[in-house]
């Protein structure tokens, strides 16, 4: 079947004070009063071309006749990329844009404004309203309150506009008298709803003008990396007409803080029916059973784009199920199976198949099933979904914990991801350990080495931009923990060099050693070929090691194989040649060696080890 012709990537505009849309479809488009112009602003004075628009390839070029207020800073000009969203104000004229391939389900929103609001303060999600019922409910919030306050137009998911940047051209009244019952501030507003519905709320009320600090507490929530105390943990409503969540949307169920419970200590919702699960106050989302019970540790796994990420964790899982239960007698098992079922079917998908075609793995996609669309900081963002894992040993069940993994789409760390817009790798901060895998096959010099390799990966060059993404990471995490540029982490970092058995051959004729021996891990069998590992990427990737020791004092390197074997060439249904892994050939190699060099620093109570001498 013949492969069908990608949609096309168009830029979307909406007059936010009219409800106006419209598709750019042209590489030259201008908006403004004038005759000649293609989208027409006549709610206030405007100038005849306010704005022109050009395109350069996949990139879009906004130019205005002066400066305007583009995502809250002042500019004349911008760029707008594939997937991305901006907003401007200009005089009295309040403008989005987006660039997307759904042109169709914009128009189709029609040309009735609506919003929501999102409340930084208290990270509460609100609508969504119409242009009156907006004012109203702003009309209701104090001066300072304002400050705090973003409104999103209906269609964007990732940019909004400041209160104070828009109050007057949308006509926003001063502030009015607060009432006395907060509660009657959050209704619960579906599509079509104007009016609100206390009864439903519940309890909920108190818990959406609550404000709770992101930055401190006992707890990190694995989906959205802010932290919380116990008692800031919301409760899941169970009673089907509860639902209807201010910020995750109408069918969601509420969430809520608890003020009534029963006999066995459980919470109540407000129809009286006991619930024992329980949510982020920031995300809202679900956390796993049991996770206020246990210490949990986030294990980041970065990688440029079709390195192996998603083949690493799903052979990564099963290999540790083994080993920890036969050296040490811990039990690895989900934390949650329902939410851990992707991961689950794809290692499944890689071990119980028959032929490549079967075991084949799609690249990890931003906008796929790995992701999940939730509030933060004020704007909608895909963010990947965790896989817990809890590990515990019969005899010191008090010493009991979680590790969260990600499967991050490799572009999540590419520069020209913004972190605040596209925040899904920001767990790299939090991490209490840090695994790099860089793929060989994808470097011109390591691959310069590899003489008589027949693997079919080879064949495909690919721009090698993996110490980029290395010095991105260092960036990043120095930025989100306010170090100086001088400072290092001592968070454990393993640079995992892939697919070693198509070039272990490199390192000589000396086998590697077990990183477990007799009973515990041996950090001098790591150590040593630790040693070895990285005098060869030295002499071959030197700016690997250099990245990767600008950002941690900790870093070890490791030669691991998660299949063990080449993969082969093969045509999948659709006639298409690809490349996927043999499941009757799998071998993993050395693939637990990191993990478990890592636990045994995090977690020495759980998994001992022999110091190297």
């Amino acid at each position: 079947m013949a492969n069908q012709p990608s949609p096309e990537s168009c830029i979307c505009i909406l007059d936010c004070v009219n409800g106006s849309r419209a598709v750019v479809r042209n590489s030259s488009y201008a908006i403004g009063a004038g005759a000649t112009a293609d989208f027409k602003l006549n709610s206030v004075p405007c100038p005849d071309v306010l704005c022109t628009i050009s395109k350069r390839g996949d990139t879009h070029e906004l130019q205005f006749d002066g400066p305007v207020i583009v995502d809250g800073k002042e500019s004349d000009f911008f760029r707008i990329l594939q997937n991305e969203e901006h907003t401007v104000v200009a005089g009295g004229h309040v403008l989005a844009f987006k660039h997307t391939t759904q042109s169709g389900a914009w128009t189709e929103l029609g040309n009735e404004p609506s919003w929501h609001v999102y409340d930084k303060g208290t990270h509460t999600w609100l609508g969504p309203f119409g242009s009156q019922l907006l004012k109203t409910k702003l009309e209701q919030y104090s001066e300072n309150a304002r400050t705090n306050l973003i409104l999103i137009p209906r269609g964007m998911e990732e940019m909004g506009f400041y209160l104070h940047d828009v109050q007057s051209s949308l006509k926003i009244p001063p502030p009015g008298p607060v009432p006395a019952d907060k509660s009657a501030w959050f209704g619960r507003f579906g599509p079509n709803s104007e009016g609100s519905d206390q009864s439903r709320l519940g309890s909920n009320a108190d818990a959406l003008v609550e404000e709770i600090n992101s930055e401190y507490g006992e707890f990190t929530c694995p989906i959205c990396w802010f932290k919380f105390d116990r008692g800031d943990a919301m409760n899941i409503a169970v009673h089907n007409s509860l639902r209807g969540d201010p910020m995750l949307g109408d069918e969601a169920m509420q969430r809520y803080h608890a003020t009534r419970f029963n006999d066995r200590g459980q919470a109540l919702d407000a129809m009286g029916l006991a619930t024992s699960d329980l949510a982020c106050p920031h995300c809202r989302r679900k956390l796993p059973p049991g996770f206020l019970d246990l210490p949990h540790h986030i294990f980041s796994i970065i990688g440029a784009p079709s390195s192996g990420k998603s083949y690493y964790l799903s052979v990564l899982v099963k290999m540790l199920q083994s080993s920890l239960f036969q050296n040490f007698g811990i039990t690895f098992r989900d934390a949650d199976p329902s939410e851990n079922v992707i991961l689950t079917q794809m290692k499944t998908q890689l071990f119980s198949s028959s032929s490549p075609e079967d075991a084949f793995l799609a690249k990890t996609d931003l906008e796929g099933a790995l992701y999940e669309s939730l509030p933060r900081q004020g704007r909608k963002v895909r963010l990947p979904k965790p896989f817990i894992f809890k590990l515990s040993h019969p005899a010191t069940p008090d010493n009991g914990f979680s590790v969260v993994f990600y499967d991050n789409a490799g572009e999540h760390f590419e520069p020209t991801r913004n972190s605040a817009d596209s925040p899904g790798a920001q767990h790299i901060a939090v991490a209490s350990g840090i695994f790099f895998l860089f793929d060989p096959l994808h470097n011109p010099e390591f691959r310069a080495q590899m003489n008589g390799v027949t693997d079919p990966q080879i064949k495909k060059f690919r721009t090698d931009q993996q110490d980029v993404i290395l010095a991105e990471t260092e960036v990043r995490i120095k930025s989100l923990l306010g170090l100086d540029s001088r400072q290092r982490v001592s968070t454990p970092l393993a640079v995992m060099v892939g697919k070693c058995d198509t070039w272990v051959s490199l390192l000589g004729d000396r086998e590697l050693l077990p990183a477990v021996k007799d009973g515990v891990v041996s950090l001098e069998n790591i150590k040593a070929n630790s040693d070895r590992v990285r005098d060869l990427m030295v002499r071959t990737c030197p700016s690997i090691v250099a990245n990767a020791e600008a950002i941690s004092s900790n870093v070890c390197y490791f030669a691991i194989s998660p299949l063990g074997c080449s993969p082969v060439e093969f045509v999948d249904r659709e006639g298409t040649l690809r490349i996927g892994p043999d499941p009757k050939q799998l071998n993993p190699r050395h693939v637990e060696a990191p993990t478990l060099w890592v636990l045994a620093q995090t977690t020495p109570e759980m998994i001992p080890s022999k110091p190297a001498h």
